[in-house]
C-alpha cells in the first residue's frame, strides 16, 4: 500500500523547507503555515489592508532568484521565528510577525541577491491565505516514483525537495498519480479530493543543495513525457492529524462532492 514519506512545508515563499513528523489539517485550508509569508520584491500591489493572492512575480522565488537556495533555514513555529544562515555563516533571527526584526535578514537578502532586489524589501503576510503559485486553499502532493522514473531518464538523481511538494508519497507506479484526479484520497484518517496536475517551471532546475541550475526540469519531462507536470493539487475535505508512515488509500469510486 502507498505511505506517507515526508511532510514539508515551506513557511516563508522561495526559502527554505521545514520538515514535520506530522500536521494537523484542516478542510478546506492549505497545510497551516505553508507559504504563511513572502517577500515583497520591491513595491507591489499586496495591501495589508485587504491581503490576497498576487502573481508569484511580486515577490523573492526560486524561479527568479536561484541563489535564495544557498541559505540554510530554521523555522520555530512556536515563537514564531526565522533563522537564516548564508553559506554555513552564523544564522540571522528574526520574528516573523514583527516588522522591527527584520532588517537583519533583508541585509543578507541583498547581499545575496545584488541587482536581482527590485527595491525595498518587505516580509508580508495574508491570513487565512497561502502565498502559492495558485489563489486555492490546496496542498501539493509528489509521488517519490515519478521523480525516480525521472531521474533515471536524464541519467541525474532528483532530490524531490526540487518540487517543493507538502506531502510525497511511495508505493505508486511512476505517474500513476495523474489517474487519480477527480478521485478521493485517504491519507492516514484524513480524505482529500484530487483536483489537478502541477505545471512545473524553471524553479525545478534549482539544485536544493548547490543552488546551481544543474538540470532543466521542465525540458526533461517534455522531452521524456509530452508534458510539463509532476505532482498532483489537493483539497482537503475534513479536519485530521496525518503523521509520516501513514497508508494512503485510493477510493476508485470518485471523491466525494
Amino acid at each position: 500500500m502507498p505511505q506517507l514519506s515526508a511532510i514539508t512545508r515551506f513557511p516563508v515563499k522561495g526559502l527554505g523547507p521545514d520538515p514535520l513528523d506530522q500536521v494537523q489539517l484542516m478542510a478546506g485550508a492549505a497545510l497551516p503555515l505553508d507559504r504563511a509569508w513572502a517577500i515583497e520584491n520591491g513595491p507591489s500591489p499586496f495591501d495589508d489592508a485587504a491581503p490576497g493572492h498576487l502573481p508569484k512575480k511580486h515577490f523573492l522565488m526560486l524561479a527568479g532568484q536561484s541563489d535564495l537556495a544557498r541559505l540554510t533555514c530554521h523555522h520555530d513555529a512556536q515563537g514564531q521565528t526565522y533563522s537564516v544562515s548564508l553559506d554555513g555563516a552564523a544564522p540571522v533571527t528574526v520574528k516573523l510577525d514583527d516588522p522591527a526584526t527584520h532588517l537583519p535578514l533583508f541585509d543578507v537578502l541583498n547581499a545575496l541577491l545584488g541587482e536581482a532586489v527590485r527595491g525595498p524589501l518587505r516580509l508580508v503576510h495574508a491570513p487565512g491565505q497561502a502565498m502559492t503559485d495558485i489563489p486555492q486553499p490546496q496542498i501539493s502532493l509528489i509521488n517519490a516514483a515519478s521523480v525516480r522514473e525521472l531521474s533515471d531518464k536524464i541519467g541525474q538523481p532528483l532530490d524531490p525537495l526540487r518540487f517543493r511538494g507538502n506531502l510525497l508519497i511511495d508505493g505508486l507506479a511512476p505517474w500513476e498519480e495523474f489517474e487519480l484526479i477527480g478521485q478521493a484520497i485517504r491519507i492516514g484518517g484524513v480524505t482529500c479530493r484530487v483536483e489537478s496536475r502541477i505545471r512545473r517551471c524553471v524553479a525545478t532546475s534549482v539544485n536544493p543543495d548547490s543552488a546551481e541550475l544543474d538540470s532543466n526540469v521542465p525540458a526533461a519531462l517534455f522531452e521524456h513525457y509530452g508534458h510539463m507536470d509532476c505532482g498532483l493539487y489537493l483539497t482537503v475535505l475534513e479536519d485530521g492529524v496525518i503523521a509520516l508512515g501513514d497508508p494512503v488509500e485510493i477510493d476508485a469510486s470518485g471523491a466525494p462532492a
